[in-house]
C-alpha cells in the first residue's frame, strides 16, 4: 500500500531525525560527547538544546504509544504497578552508598552489604537497572550509572524519591477507595494517604510528628528549590511583579524564608515577613544582613491574618496543597486585613487547557493533579479554577494578569482587593 500523504508515524520520525540532528550537531561543535548513560556524563543536558530535546521526547513519546498499539495501551504495557520498586529498593536499602563511585563488585557482595539476600536483591536490582539506574557492565558485576550516582550521600533528590514512593505511592493506590469510603469529601484527612496509613491524621500533621520524616521534607522542599527546570527558583517571581514599588510584603506559608530572603535581596527598601507554624519558624535562620527588613512569624494561614494593611500577601506553592474548601478559607482569613488596592499574589502551577499540549506533558500534568488528590485531597488547578476560588473566596477579590512565561512551570497570578 502506498500512502499518497505522509503518515504520522513517518511525520514523528522525521521529526526526531531532524531535532537529533540539530542536537548532534551542537554536541560536536562544542567538543561534547554524545548523550549517554556513562558514569561520567554530566547530570543535565544543555539549556542551549531545550527546544530540540522537548521536541524528540514528545515525538518518541508519541511513537512509542502509537507502536504498542490499543490492546497493550490497554494492557498498560510495559507493566506500571510495579515498575517503581527496583528504584524504591535503590532507596530503602541505601544501595547507592554501598558501592563506591568507580568500583565494580558482585551482586552477592553488594547484597551483602546491604543486608539482603542476593536472590531477591539481583532481582529487583535488574529491574532499577532496565531504568538506567546501576548497571551491570559484564554478567553478574554491578556498576554505577551517571543516574544512580545521584543518590549517593545525603541529598534531597534521595529524600525526594522516598517520599514519593513511600507516601504518594501507596497513597495513590487507596485513592479511589478513600473517595468512596468518605463520600467524596475534601476534607484533608479523607484522602488516600489515611487510607494507606490508616491514620486520621492529615499528610501535613502525620508528617510534622515525626522528626526524620520533617527534616526529609524539607530537604525535598530545598531540592525542588535548586533543582534545574521546574521553576521553583525565585527569577520568574522577581521579574513578574516589581516588587521594589511597595512597601510590605507578607509571605504565607512562607516556610524557611527562601523567597521572602530573595525578594528583600533583590528590593531597595521592601520589608518582608515570613510567616508559617511557629515549630517551622523556630528552624528558619534570623537574617541580619537586611537591616531589619526580613522578619519571621509564627502564624496559621487558617485564622485571621494578624498583619494589616500589608501592600502584597503572597502564597508561593501553598493553594495547591488544599482543596477548594479550605483554601475558600485561607483566601478569606486575609479579609479583615486588606485595605483597597492590596494585591494577592500566588506562585502555582497552571493546568493548561485539556489537549493543548502533546500527551507526554500531558501525562506528567495528570499524575501531577491526582499525587495532590492522593496524599493532600487537594489538586492543582486551570486558569478558570484559580480566578473562580478567589471569586468564590469573596467577590471583591479582582484578578489582574496571570504571568507563564520564564522556563520554568510556576507561574506568577496577581488579584487585587477592591473592598473598603
Amino acid at each position: 500500500m502506498v500512502f499518497s500523504t505522509p503518515t504520522r508515524i513517518s511525520e514523528l520520525s522525521s521529526i526526531i531525525q531532524l531535532n537529533v540532528g540539530i542536537i548532534d550537531t551542537y554536541f560536536d561543535s562544542e567538543g561534547l560527547a554524545s548523550p549517554s548513560f556513562d558514569l561520567d556524563y554530566p547530570l543535565d543536558l544543555p539549556d542551549t538544546i531545550s527546544q530540540a530535546r522537548t521536541s524528540v521526547l514528545e515525538a518518541t513519546d508519541e511513537l512509542s504509544d502509537l507502536m504498542l498499539g490499543p490492546r497493550q495501551i490497554a494492557e498498560c504495557h510495559p507493566p506500571q504497578h510495579t515498575s517503581l520498586i527496583g528504584i524504591q529498593a535503590v532507596i530503602r536499602w541505601n544501595i547507592a552508598d554501598h558501592l563506591g563511585e568507580d568500583e565494580e563488585t558482585t551482586f552477592e557482595e553488594l547484597a551483602e552489604r546491604c543486608g539482603v539476600p542476593k536472590d531477591d536483591f539481583t532481582r529487583i536490582l535488574r529491574q532499577a537497572m532496565s531504568k538506567h539506574i546501576f548497571k551491570e557492565p559484564r554478567r553478574g558485576i554491578v556498576a554505577h550509572s551517571a543516574a544512580s550516582t545521584l543518590y549517593r550521600g545525603e541529598t534531597g533528590l534521595k529524600d525526594f524519591i522516598s517520599i514519593a514512593l513511600d507516601d504518594i505511592w501507596p497513597s495513590a493506590t487507596r485513592m479511589l477507595d478513600a473517595m468512596e469510603k468518605w463520600n467524596y469529601s475534601q476534607d484533608a484527612n479523607k484522602a488516600g494517604f489515611n487510607c494507606s496509613q490508616n491514620t486520621d491524621e492529615t499528610y501535613m500533621q502525620s508528617m510534622r510528628s515525626n522528626d526524620g520524616r520533617r527534616k526529609a521534607f524539607s530537604k525535598v522542599m530545598s531540592y525542588m528549590q535548586s533543582r534545574p527546570g521546574f521553576g521553583f527558583t525565585s527569577s520568574h517571581l522577581l521579574a513578574a511583579f516589581d516588587w521594589n514599588s511597595v512597601g510590605k510584603v507578607v509571605d504565607i506559608g512562607g516556610g524557611l524564608g527562601d523567597t521572602g530572603k530573595d525578594i528583600v535581596r533583590n528590593t531597595k527598601a521592601t520589608e518582608c515577613v515570613v510567616q508559617d507554624l511557629p515549630d517551622v519558624i523556630a528552624e528558619a535562620e534570623q537574617e541580619v544582613e537586611f537591616d531589619g527588613r526580613l522578619r519571621f512569624m509564627g502564624h496559621n494561614f487558617f485564622e485571621e491574618q494578624p498583619l494589616k494593611d500589608a501592600d502584597v500577601y503572597f502564597f508561593r506553592w501553598v493553594l495547591h496543597d488544599w482543596s477548594d474548601m479550605h483554601a475558600t478559607n485561607i483566601l478569606r482569613s486575609l479579609v479583615p486585613a486588606l485595605k483597597p488596592g492590596s494585591s494577592v499574589i500566588i506562585q502555582e502551577f497552571i493546568i493548561p487547557p485539556s489537549g493543548s499540549v502533546p500527551f507526554y506533558h500531558e501525562k506528567t500534568i495528570r499524575c501531577m493533579d491526582l499525587a495532590m488528590k492522593a496524599a493532600f485531597n487537594s489538586k492543582e488547578r486551570d486558569i478558570d479554577s484559580w480566578i473562580q476560588l478567589f471569586s468564590s473566596a469573596d467577590s471583591r477579590f479582582k484578578f489582574v494578569n496571570a504571568n507563564v512565561g520564564g522556563a520554568g512551570n510556576l507561574a506568577v497570578l496577581r488579584f487585587t482587593w477592591e473592598g473598603n
